[in-house]
């Protein structure tokens, strides 16, 4: 077609498409030929490709000028020829971009038009390439890790990244393996009559959902021992703990074998399940520091066997430990029972502190397995016997414990630190959810001129540097529930009297509610606190109003 042809045709478009979009602009004046421009259509392309705009001016002889409206920016924008030759950009998903042409006459008028080029997202999948990075020497030797990296692995698309990983064993001597989730994977080789190979395989995932696959063996030498006994890594213990024994890391050939555990050194122990690969004891009550030493038997199924010993180092029981619930009896469904029963087993009193209440020699005094020590108002210790104590030390814990004092007049007439005082919850310490909570008015539910809040009581008792200390704070709900005694339900409340002789008085608000300092999820926002009511030892949650009062404990660290 010559080019006199061309122009008549796009004459002919342009007189019927005027004022179209994407047919051509035109400007013309009254009683003259019209004069037009067109961008060419519209067209797709995969991203990085290249393509081409084309537009024709009417009549010839006027400049171009291209720019882009919209899309992603294009090298080569803006252009002055009539036709230009671009590359598409690297794109995620399919993006429109729409570029102008301007066309100015010979006789200088300005025409435009638009076209638009989609371009679409082509994924490659990516690329996984496994190699073995540990041990250098193969075969693997039994017991030793082998790792196998996906870390050359690649992504065909110059703007891709692999975002996942996933490993499984596809032949082989099963094995367990550790980072399946991650470029890397490891496993320890197995015990193997025979040279044998672990298979793997990897599927990896880019950021548009394309997936790779690669495998790879890994070979794992004949080990020279048949059975390996494994009675776990050395144990260090407090007096009557109760310690497991664990030999089921032990390897044979032929996978089965059993085990069995016996005494070599150190104070007579009663061993729970010897016959067991897993077996435990009570530690026993010793002076210092005592070594006991067992030894594992493993035999497997042609009768061959291997053994293996553990030390276990019991020390003195520390300060640090948590105390036990001050339960000691056990229950069927009619009522008690001794402890121990296989019937119904694993009762509160069948372990922990209480269960070896009888070998404990305490530092102070308490009931059951509680071990409390009496401190004067400097923080001394006194005698077990004498009744002139301003706190209490736990010996289990370590934690100090606030003492109320015997309530004389009804708030706010009352005494600094009197039973019967109660507080809004304020606590402005971090992890308090955001929340400091709302103080009760002044001299209303307790003594204080600055208000009913706890924030203001705890910095009024560590300014009495009450019992030789000045950081008292709130107790954590674990840790009020340490010097319970679920054993006393029933009873007034759950304290040991002898100790804690100064309680509130239940019929003030129907409970006893201590504050924790560990705000509640229940609402959301940090806007309520746990509580924990010492007459029945159940925990609750209050809001952090004004409005809500609660009794308060507050507790140190030596």
């Amino acid at each position: 077609m010559t080019q006199i042809q061309r122009w008549f045709i796009l004459l002919l478009l342009s007189t019927a498409l005027l004022g179209c979009g994407g047919g051509g602009g035109s400007d013309s004046d009254t009683g003259g030929s019209a004069a037009s421009v067109n961008a060419g259509i519209d067209q797709s392309v995969d991203e990085t490709n290249s393509f081409t705009l084309n537009a024709l001016g009417d009549p010839t002889g006027g400049t171009f000028a291209w720019r882009q409206l919209s899309g992603i920016s294009i090298t080569g924008m803006p252009a002055s020829t009539a036709s230009v030759t671009l590359t598409a950009p690297a794109v995620k998903a399919d993006s429109v971009l729409v570029f102008q042409v301007t066309y100015t006459t010979p006789a200088g008028q300005n025409l435009t038009d638009e076209t638009q080029v989609r371009v679409l997202a082509k994924n490659q999948p990516p690329v996984a390439v496994l190699q073995i990075t540990q041990p250098s020497i193969l075969p693997v030797a039994q017991g030793l890790t082998a790792t196998v990296s996906a870390a050359s692995s690649y992504d065909l698309d110059a703007d891709g990244r692999i975002v996942s990983y996933a490993w499984t064993q596809t032949s082989g001597p099963q094995v367990v393996l550790t980072g399946i989730n991650t470029v890397n994977v490891s496993f320890v080789a197995p015990l193997v009559a025979t040279q044998q190979n672990i298979a793997l395989a990897l599927t990896i995932t880019d950021d548009e959902g394309a997936t790779g696959q690669g495998s790879i063996t890994v070979p794992v030498r004949a080990s020279t021992q048949q059975i390996i006994a494994d009675a776990g890594p050395d144990q260090q213990v407090r007096e009557f703990a109760e310690v497991f024994l664990d030999g089921s890391g032990s390897r044979t050939v032929g996978g089965d074998f059993s085990c069995r555990w016996n005494q070599l050194k150190g104070q007579t122990l009663v061993l729970k399940n010897p016959g067991s690969c897993q077996a435990s004891f009570i530690a026993p009550d010793i002076s210092g520091t005592s070594q006991l030493e067992l030894q594992l038997t493993v035999t497997d199924r042609n009768n061959q066997n291997a053994t293996d010993t553990v030390l276990v180092t019991v020390s003195n029981a520390v300060l640090g430990d948590l105390p036990d619930t001050g339960v000691i009896d056990c229950y069927d469904n009619s009522g008690e029972i001794p402890c121990g029963s296989d019937a119904f087993p694993r009762q509160d009193a069948d372990g922990g502190r209480d269960s070896v209440v009888q070998y404990l020699r305490k530092i102070g005094k308490g009931e059951k397995a509680f071990d409390f020590t009496k401190l004067d108002q400097f923080g001394d210790e006194v005698p077990d016997s004498s009744n002139e104590f301003s706190c209490i030390r736990d010996n289990v814990t370590g934690l100090i414990w606030e003492l109320k004092e015997p309530v004389i007049s009804a708030p706010p007439a009352s005494t600094l630190r009197a039973a019967n005082n109660r507080y809004s919850f304020v606590n402005a310490d971090p992890g308090n959810g955001g929340e400091s909570g709302e103080a009760a008015a002044a001299l209303s539910s307790c003594p204080s001129a600055t208000d009913c809040g706890l924030g203001a009581y705890i910095e009024e008792v560590n300014a009495t540097v009450y019992c030789g200390g000045a950081n008292w704070r709130l107790p954590t709900t674990e840790e009020l529930m340490s010097i319970a005694d679920f054993g006393r339900l029933g009873e007034a409340h759950l304290l040991d009297p002898a100790f804690f002789r100064f309680e509130p008085d239940f019929a003030i608000q129907n409970n006893l509610f201590y504050w924790t300092r560990q705000t509640s999820a229940e609402g959301g926002g940090g806007i309520s606190a746990w509580v924990f009511d010492i007459s029945n030892g159940n925990d609750n949650t209050l809001p952090k109003q004004q409005t809500q009062l609660g009794f308060v404990r507050l507790v140190r660290s030596p």
